[in-house]
């Protein structure tokens, strides 16, 4: 897979994330969530981000196999 790619996916992940965030903050800051509610949406916003980039990562990594010469047959 290439560099390039890899770095585009986590990238995107990382922005989406970060506007997230942010959001959930502003959101505790104006709604007055306890301490407690933060942690479990960040906790929660987390898992999600690493899910996602892993998914993202084995569908590139699978599209780079089928498209890989080496193993279709002649």
């Amino acid at each position: 897979m290439n560099n390039i790619i890899q770095h585009d996916i986590i990238q995107q992940h990382l922005i989406n994330f970060t506007t997230k965030l942010i959001k959930n903050v502003e959101e505790m800051l104006s709604k007055e969530w306890d301490f407690t509610k933060l942690v479990e949406v960040v906790k929660e916003s987390t898992d999600e981000l690493g899910r996602n980039i892993i998914k993202d990562f084995l569908e590139e990594l699978d599209k780079a196999i089928k498209e890989d010469d080496k193993r279709k047959k002649e």
